[in-house]
């Protein structure tokens, strides 16, 4: 589990108890594959237990020596030890709290960047282990005393590496807590960490990819030119602690694709001293709003990237802001170490219906879906439904335009049910086939709309 993973299972938890919970997490089509995945895994027996206790490794930040494996020794501190090989790889460095302790922090100096980290419990808990370095998050993984390395990399590219410099004493803290974002007190459980060598640098499960001549990029936050067919616009990357950034493009259509990146410092989770959840609110000069998620690196992104529609007409230089607001729109202030940035892409190819655009085409999971028709209401019907199609797998995209800025919006699908894009945007979610047909809906469970319409689009596989 790394820490978006953490937000949307938080998140949730919460839609289900307050109707007013904020955005649909743009992660909810990787949360909701991730289900489907366990389900099918479940069937298989023993393999869902693995997937429970899974821990994600994020390499990090040391690399003293090429060690022998064979050689290194296991690492005790407190009565607990540390394994001194981890699937093949030496320890670096080890170190131990004390039982009961659910904070712990030690210093090291980082001299490679070809490492990962492993954090470790005494016991196996129903809780997780945040690990952070000089604050930036290199993993969120579930409490076991045997984590299972996985290649999620912080590649030398991250912005990991401004806020832990080679060679520079770095502060390494591991944090525990409930399920539900609580610190857990727990006298018998202790904590370790082991920082490992990891000279594969995670091949094969890249979050980022080399760079390219033609990214846009400031200490280790990047937009690429291209992210499928989208082609980026414009963007910019503000310095730490700048509370807005500011910049232009000029649309091709009425639609475009909005990512913006950020440090992990923005990313807090529930129980911390100031609690807050974050998201980067994006303007637009035609008075388009819409919140999102920071993502950083290649696929988080792409993950939480934000379909909007403008009402400016294409061809004519728009202004773009974004600044850090809360979960409900608020303005707050900018961690100091923390930055944004924004870039807004050109969608590619896209159809037309009753006023909205769709794109002709859209990928998820390796799967290429067309378009094939769609629903569109004025947002004062409250509620848009799509009948499924039956035999064949779908995916279906929803949201809404120009309905006003304080309007809360809420979908139902086959397979799951959330809160969806706030005052605009648009989502999307697979469903497997059906044997008979149903219906999902995307409809307004909170505030009226001033205008605009509800869509939704259906897309089948491309033969």
């Amino acid at each position: 589990m790394n820490l978006r993973d953490l937000r949307d299972e938080l998140s949730t938890r919460a839609a289900d108890a307050d109707q007013h919970q904020n955005d649909l997490l743009p992660g909810v089509r990787h949360k909701i594959r991730r289900t489907k995945q366990r389900r099918i895994v479940a069937a298989t027996g023993a393999a869902a237990v693995a997937v429970a206790l899974a821990i994600t490794v994020v390499p990090g930040v040391l690399t003293n020596s090429e060690r022998d494996p064979a050689r290194t020794p296991p690492y005790t501190q407190n009565g607990f030890t540390v394994p001194g090989v981890s699937d093949g790889q030496p320890l670096v460095k080890g170190w131990a709290g004390k039982a009961g302790e659910h904070h712990v922090e030690f210093t090291w100096t980082p001299t490679s960047k070809n490492v990962k980290f492993l954090a470790y419990c005494k016991q196996n808990a129903e809780a997780l282990v945040w690990i952070r370095v000089n604050g930036f998050t290199v993993d969120t993984s579930y409490c076991t005393d045997d984590p299972r390395p996985v290649n999620n990399s912080v590649r030398a590219d991250t912005t990991l590496w401004a806020d832990a410099p080679i060679g520079k004493p770095a502060k390494v803290t591991l944090d525990l807590y409930t399920i539900d974002g609580k610190p857990l007190a727990d006298a018998k459980q202790q904590l370790g960490a082991g920082i490992y060598t990891d000279p594969s640098g995670g091949v094969g499960s890249k979050p980022s990819g080399p760079a390219r001549p033609d990214d846009y990029s400031r200490d280790g936050l990047r937009f690429r030119q291209r992210v499928g067919a989208q082609t980026r616009l414009g963007a910019v990357i503000g310095d730490r602690g700048q509370e807005q950034v500011a910049g232009s493009f000029v649309p091709k259509s009425r639609s475009v694709v909005v990512q913006v990146v950020g440090t992990q410092d923005d990313y807090v989770l529930p129980g911390t001293p100031n609690g807050t959840e974050y998201r980067v609110q994006v303007r637009f000069g035609d008075g388009t709003v819409v919140n999102c998620y920071p993502g950083s690196g290649d696929l988080s992104q792409q993950e939480v990237a934000e379909p909007v529609q403008l009402t400016a007409p294409p061809g004519q230089q728009l202004g773009v802001t974004a600044r850090l607001v809360d979960k409900d729109g608020r303005t707050v202030p900018m961690p100091p170490k923390a930055r944004i940035g924004v870039a807004v892409y050109d969608p590619g190819p896209q159809v037309t219906q009753n006023g909205i655009d769709f794109d002709r085409e859209k990928e998820d999971g390796g799967t290429r879906y067309r378009f094939v028709r769609s629903v569109v209401v004025p947002a004062s019907a409250g509620k848009v439904t799509l009948t499924t199609p039956v035999g064949k797998p779908f995916l279906w995209t929803f949201g809404s335009v120009d309905v006003g800025p304080a309007v809360w919006t809420r979908w139902d699908g086959l397979t799951a049910h959330q809160d969806g894009p706030r005052s605009g945007g648009f989502h999307w979610m697979t469903e497997e086939a059906q044997t008979a047909p149903k219906t999902v809906d995307f409809y307004i469970n909170a505030g009226k709309p001033t205008g605009g319409k509800l869509a939704i689009g259906l897309y089948e596989p491309v033969p």
